[in-house]
């Protein structure tokens, strides 16, 4: 049987990144069922352009990105939810991979790993070098130890398996405290070198880099509200 795929694109004033993120799922090589853009209070064009692209748009009004995750998920039709940001672009074969790895039924989530984007070279490699750090203690946890890790914003999980586990927290580093659970609870997930996303690293330029890194390690430390938390300096 067919997997049915829902996208789920949370937004807040994405007018200049939605219609890129958009494309680039409209244009994998596969087909999604479904894609969701939740517009979480915008007050620019985001849920325009999103509507003038042909994407089911609905409206979360209680801010957080947790919120607007969770209700695109249980709008959503299919049983396989892939959850991805508004100022992302993914690859081509991005949901090939995806249903590829989820075809095995002792698979319950797949990741993909992230990249942050820059104009400038020299940010860009300054931006992405502690990723180096991160993903070898990843890749220690998950070949060693045989621990995956769900990202919030490069991930395809079964529908089911993400409500059995409450869905996202309405904290900061809500994806590192959701792989806890999964992890806990015995769920099977996998890490994808070919599914990898570019963000903006617009973080990092509004919060400044030091500080935005003691921001997500703090926040693996103890449950940080995400209230007043921008999706702009989001990590």
């Amino acid at each position: 049987m067919p997997m049915k795929v829902t996208f789920v694109i949370p937004a807040l004033n994405e007018e200049a990144n939605i219609g890129q993120v958009v494309a680039s799922v409209l244009g994998q090589s596969e087909t999604a069922a479904e894609i969701i853009v939740v517009d979480n209070g915008s007050t620019d064009e985001t849920a325009k352009i999103a509507k003038n692209l042909g994407v089911k748009v609905i409206e979360e009004k209680e801010k957080g990105i947790s919120s607007a995750r969770n209700r695109g998920a249980k709008e959503a039709l299919g049983d396989v939810i892939c959850f991805v940001d508004a100022d992302g672009v993914l690859p081509k074969n991005w949901l090939m991979n995806a249903e590829r790895t989820l075809s095995n039924p002792k698979v319950d989530c797949v990741s993909g790993l992230i990249f942050y984007s820059h104009p400038n070279f020299l940010k860009f490699l300054w931006y992405n070098s502690y990723l180096l750090f991160a993903y070898l203690a990843l890749f220690f946890n998950y070949f060693v130890l045989g621990k995956s890790f769900v990202f919030g914003n490069n991930t395809a999980i079964k529908k089911e398996v993400f409500f059995a586990l409450g869905g996202f927290e309405k904290i900061v580093g809500e994806d590192y405290w959701f792989t806890k659970k999964f992890n806990k609870e015995g769920y099977q997930g996998r890490i994808s070198l070919q599914m990898p996303i570019f963000y903006s690293s617009r973080g990092f330029d509004y919060a400044g880099y030091f500080k935005t890194l003691f921001y997500w390690v703090k926040a693996t430390q103890q449950k940080l509200s995400q209230k007043g938390y921008s999706y702009q300096h989001k990590g």
